[in-house]
């Protein structure tokens, strides 16, 4: 099975966009467990979008139908990203799937790894001023999971692409977080681009009202998403 093969069996299987990752520029990233990566060389990243139905009511903050969305499209990746360990282990290679959406650390918001870097490096997208991953087709409403593979697949190249002057998601934050800040190729740390601490209070409160810590008013306001 190579890179071409593996990419076309995911969109045949439910993924929107799949792409393969090369996991050595990731060697110093932050994951959780630290050695999360050790024996890995390759990042398969596949993403399923949010409907654009479920982001027509999101005004100042998430709706419950939102967050239904949220929820079935994480259900999926998951169940994907399983599907895909078997097989590559059925081709005789080392996989292990990372949740599409699971948080380790709720102090600084990370989970095992973050799926934006990698579908970054698979060339799915560029990092937004919202520090969420913008694909050119479906902007900022692509859900990600990825599964961490020792097999020697055929690694794609990352987009050379930014935001450019557009200001919608920054305008548009209802904790007034996003700094506008284009980060290239990657955050160094989320603090530059993201006030955490207003997004996180801004957070806490939808919690309250939706039980979960989401909001997606950024994007829903993407012109990318809503193309």
């Amino acid at each position: 099975m190579d890179s071409k093969e593996l990419k076309q069996w995911l969109i045949m299987q439910g993924a929107a966009v799949a792409g393969v990752a090369d996991l050595k520029p990731l060697s110093d990233y932050p994951t959780l467990p630290e050695n999360l990566l050790s024996g890995y060389r390759r990042g398969v990243s596949m993403g399923i979008p949010i409907p654009k139905g479920a982001l027509t009511d999101i005004k100042d903050r998430a709706t419950q139908l939102y967050l239904h969305a949220y929820d079935t499209v994480n259900r999926l990746l998951d169940d994907l990203a399983m599907r895909t360990v078997n097989l590559i282990e059925a081709k005789g290679g080392r996989a292990l799937a990372i949740p599409a959406s699971y948080t380790l650390d709720r102090t600084i918001h990370r989970g095992n790894l973050s799926h934006k870097a990698v579908a970054r490096l698979a060339g799915l997208g560029w990092i937004g001023k919202n520090i969420l991953l913008v694909n050119p087709e479906y902007g900022p409403r692509l859900r990600y999971a990825t599964v961490l593979t020792d097999l020697e697949l055929e690694a794609d190249s990352p987009l050379d692409r930014d935001c450019g002057a557009c200001t919608k998601c920054t305008d548009a934050c209802p904790a007034g977080a996003i700094r506008g800040v284009i980060a290239k190729p990657y955050p160094v740390e989320r603090g530059e681009c993201i006030d955490i601490e207003a997004c996180s209070v801004k957070l806490k409160g939808f919690a309250s009202e939706l039980g979960k810590d989401i909001c997606g008013v950024c994007i829903r306001v993407c012109p990318f998403a809503r193309a």
